[in-house]
């Protein structure tokens, strides 16, 4: 078997140079050596180190005289302060790659720039480029932390050493974006790029090499993040992938035909260790096949993720062939991140499944697995990826908690009940069992803590869609719609995404006192456009302009001298409206109301009556109807002569004057309060 190393693996320059400045510091001083935390996250050398008298301690007030060294993730300067008070002498370990970025940060803040560092606000090396700047720097992990960043006039930008490049513009790109291009004041954009490739590097030779090999062996310490993420890169190209700390936690069964084995290891990985393994690794090809064929199942370790298939499932616990001498089993605890009442929400038989050996073998002889560890391994990569990118991420709710949801993404994510919808949600629990799209907009692994957005991603598609819409919408096309509210002044009708008003004006061509007296929640209509205010994002509907008016035909159906049957609606001091049918309504003068002389229209008529009447005349084009209770109870006088009569005799009231008269005595309110013209309501 062929072994492969990685092109870029092991100790970074930084991570080099702090141990030889240790070394340096026990060589050339008697008096005790201390590091102030572990010096790198690689427990062999941290013991190395202590074998030749290099101490680690965790608060200075533990140290008395000697020296001590900085670590290469620098601190802050009230660290330097406080061991020099203690009168120890110190040697400065700090990465020359940090210490730039320390300086920029206390260079601007004196300059008076507003300083944001891109990066894991919990990481040591953060924490001390924040105290250079006396604490007032602002930390951000991603884009959407910097869209939310309230921010001053003069903006200077820095990174975490091992930042991933693409975050780090992300973030830039979100800042740039508000200071300069959006104008959200006059403003000044510095930015530094403090980041050291050596990380990046490391993990694309792991990548490509985990592509070209049939087995990666990650060599790091437990503790280590950097090494934690080569191993997990590895895994995510499909090949076969072991992190272990030293050489003899090699396992022969890994290289069972393979032909060829890639090794890579993190940046606190010493030269010496990387070629006992790979030495090792040699060895273990050599006779790995013999001792296979003696073998006849599978050998398992803990903490190793294998593949299996669900071949049964029980009320309690889930079987899976994982090729070992007995079916492992998954306790009903260890199938997901969340609460679940039964396996068949998660699988089903003869799924094919990656599973987290949790124990080789128990008391009884079984193997004990765990798909929902294996499941949140994988899970924390793609969300870190998504949280970068700013890239969706899918999940199924499972619970209904306090505030919000648990969304199962192979790790437990909290979705607040504010953040579920783009209004608000009353019964959270119609989503329960429902998978759901959401952005990550909080991520902290050491913590266990994601939170999610759906909120984000439906404003989004809103706005895409409103935006779409607007564009495309005309002045005077008929569409449908749906009523989503009614208010006392009209209507508001969702036309695709997009909510339009439906005054009480133009719900129809009758008036109409409450939008409900004709509309419903929820009704579908035709409405037509009247009106796009582009700028304001408004726009009008109108419904009565997309239904027939009832004045095109009152001239064919109330001819001039027939009888009609009408309904009193309102009593004027000159006489009565009525109204012949929805929309139309006609005036009764008080002179028409009978052969004797009337003093007030109450006095032969009340509102709700209904009466017959005679047409007097029909003018469809003014929307005008005169009409007469006297002629209509005549029998056989001359209409046309008491007509004639009447206006002679100057008793005629002008039709438009007496409805101006009507609605500015009893109607002026209810004009005032909905914004009509006068003339809107002359019928």
């Amino acid at each position: 078997m062929e072994v492969k190393r990685a092109a870029a693996a092991g100790f970074c320059f930084g991570v080099k140079r702090a141990i030889e400045l240790a070394l340096q510091a026990r060589a050339e001083n008697t008096g005790r050596i201390f590091t102030l935390g572990p010096l790198i996250h690689n427990p062999q050398v941290v013991r190395l180190l202590a074998e030749k008298g290099i101490e680690v301690i965790q608060d200075l007030a533990a140290a008395a005289a000697g020296t001590l060294v900085i670590r290469s993730h620098g601190v802050e300067p009230e660290v330097l302060a406080a061991a020099q008070e203690l009168g120890l002498k110190v040697v400065d370990a700090t990465c020359p790659f940090v210490k730039r970025a320390q300086e920029l940060a206390r260079d601007l803040t004196a300059q008076g720039y507003m300083v944001v560092v891109v990066g894991d606000r919990e990481h040591p090396e953060v924490r001390g480029i924040v105290g250079w700047t006396g604490g007032r720097a602002q930390v951000v992990e991603g884009p959407d932390e910097a869209a939310r960043l309230p921010l001053l006039p003069r903006v200077g930008v820095i990174a975490q050493t091992t930042q991933p490049l693409d975050n780090f513009e992300a973030v830039v790109a979100v800042l740039r974006r508000r200071l300069v291009e959006e104008g959200e004041m006059p403003s000044e954009l510095r930015v530094f790029s403090t980041i050291c490739h050596a990380t990046a590097e490391r993990q694309q030779a792991a990548r490509e090499l985990a592509a070209q090999v049939d087995v990666m062996v990650v060599v790091g310490g437990y503790d280590s993040a950097n090494t934690r993420k080569l191993a997990a890169i590895c895994r995510e190209s499909g090949t076969p992938t072991y992190h272990i700390e030293t050489a003899d936690q090699l396992k022969p069964e890994w290289f069972v035909g393979a032909q060829v084995a890639g090794l890579t290891a993190g940046a606190s990985t010493p030269d010496w260790i990387i070629e006992e393994v790979e030495r090792r690794m040699k060895e273990l090809a050599e006779n790995a096949q013999e001792e296979m064929q003696m073998a006849d199942f599978r050998t398992l370790r803990g903490g190793e993720i294998v593949k299996g298939v669900v071949v049964a499932i029980d009320q309690n616990e889930v079987l899976v062939d994982v090729g070992g001498k007995t079916e492992g089993i998954i306790p009903l605890r260890e199938l997901s991140c969340c609460e679940i009442s039964s396996p068949h929400e998660v699988v089903s038989v003869g799924d094919e499944i990656d599973v987290w050996v949790v124990k080789a073998e128990d008391h009884e002889g079984r193997i004990v697995l765990s798909k929902g560890r294996a499941d949140a391994e994988k899970a924390w990569v793609k969300l870190q990826e998504a949280f970068a990118k700013g890239t969706p991420v899918e999940g199924v709710v499972r619970e209904v908690v306090k505030g919000g949801v648990i969304v199962d993404l192979g790790v437990r994510a909290f979705l607040p009940a504010s953040l579920v919808d783009r209004g608000y949600v009353e019964d959270l629990t119609k989503y329960l069992g429902q998978k759901v799209t959401c952005k990550v907009i909080e991520l902290n692994r050491a913590r266990k803590k994601v939170v999610l957005s759906r909120k984000a991603i439906l404003e989004e598609e809103y706005q895409r869609k409103r935006e779409e819409l607007f564009n495309s919408l005309q002045e005077g096309a008929v569409v449908r719609g749906v009523v989503r509210r009614l208010t006392s002044f009209g209507a508001f009708v969702d036309i695709g995404g997009l909510d339009g008003l439906l005054h009480i004006s133009e719900i129809a061509w009758h008036r109409v006192n409450h939008p409900a007296e004709v509309l419903k929640i929820g009704q579908e209509i035709e409405v037509k456009v009247i009106k796009i205010d582009r700028e304001n994002g408004k726009i009008s509907l109108s419904r009565k302009q997309v239904i027939p008016d009832p004045w095109d035909t009152v001239a064919e159906k109330y001819p001039v001298g027939s009888l009609v049957e009408a309904k009193v609606v309102r009593l004027a001091p000159f006489g009565a409206f009525v109204e012949l049918e929805p929309g139309v309504e006609g005036l009764v003068h008080i002179s028409h109301f009978a052969d004797w002389h009337v003093e007030k229209p109450e006095d032969v008529l009340n509102e709700g009556d209904r009466v017959t009447l005679r047409v007097l005349s029909v003018d469809p084009t003014g929307r005008r109807i005169r009409l007469s209770l006297r002629d209509a109870i005549r029998k056989g006088e001359d209409v046309a002569g008491d007509e004639q009569r009447t206006i002679e005799d100057s008793m005629t009231v002008d039709y438009a004057s007496a409805v101006a008269t009507a609605e500015t005595e009893e109607d002026a309110g209810e004009t005032a309060a909905i914004g009509l013209p006068d003339d809107e309501i002359s019928d």
